[in-house]
């Protein structure tokens, strides 16, 4: 039987929709205790102030994330390198299947907070650098097996992460069909650039 959440559970919660939905700026402490059925004062037994939070709460959705992804990394270390590739491809691009929290962090990189932007920034590119050694690994295994060249590695990354951040702000701005379409045509050419350069010395 699970347990009732807690009051910082449920602040937590109830701020992680609110800043996904309005941002930083627009999610205001007065809303997110309302949502809970709290006083505004009592948000801060639980935190410090506004920042505390959405900065804990950035923390705890980057290690949620990172958890999806090993886990999908062991999942898919025996398949055909081409499917792995995809996959990762789309652990970053199925944009119809996150969860708040993800959303949550996309909508942190894109538009961050211009007073925590920083030390986010910091975050972000630890994370990143820890979702890179993923892709390096199999990209390693797919050089093993003359389908790429290991001494692109850096640009191949690259263009993994170009193709996949572009993909992020086109879902902001396209129909879900016509966002579909280009999605596998970036795939496409992704595939095409990663293998272009193998048995090139």
């Amino acid at each position: 039987m699970s347990s009732e959440p807690t009051t910082a559970e449920k602040i937590k919660q109830a701020a992680l929709t609110m800043f996904t939905e309005s941002g930083y700026e627009g999610a205001a402490l007065s809303e997110i205790a309302k949502a809970v059925g709290i006083k505004t004062p009592s948000i801060y037994a639980h935190y410090k102030s506004k920042e505390q939070l959405f900065v804990q709460l950035i923390q705890e959705v980057i290690a949620e994330e990172l958890k999806q992804y090993v886990e999908l990394l062991r999942e898919m270390e025996q398949e055909p390198i081409k499917q792995q590739v995809y996959r990762l491809f789309a652990f970053f691009t199925d944009l119809n299947h996150i969860t708040t929290g993800q959303a949550f962090l996309k909508r942190t990189i894109l538009v961050p907070p211009r007073h925590l932007r920083d030390q986010l920034r910091q975050d972000f590119m630890r994370h990143e650098n820890e979702l890179s050694e993923g892709i390096a690994a199999v990209l390693h295994k797919g050089a093993a097996e003359g389908l790429f060249n290991r001494e692109e590695e850096e640009r191949l990354i690259a263009v993994f992460y170009v193709c996949v951040d572009g993909l992020l702000v086109e879902n902001q701005l396209y129909e879900e069909e016509l966002f579909e379409k280009r999605k596998q045509m970036v795939w496409q050419s992704l595939w095409q650039l990663w293998t272009m350069t193998a048995g090139e010395e």
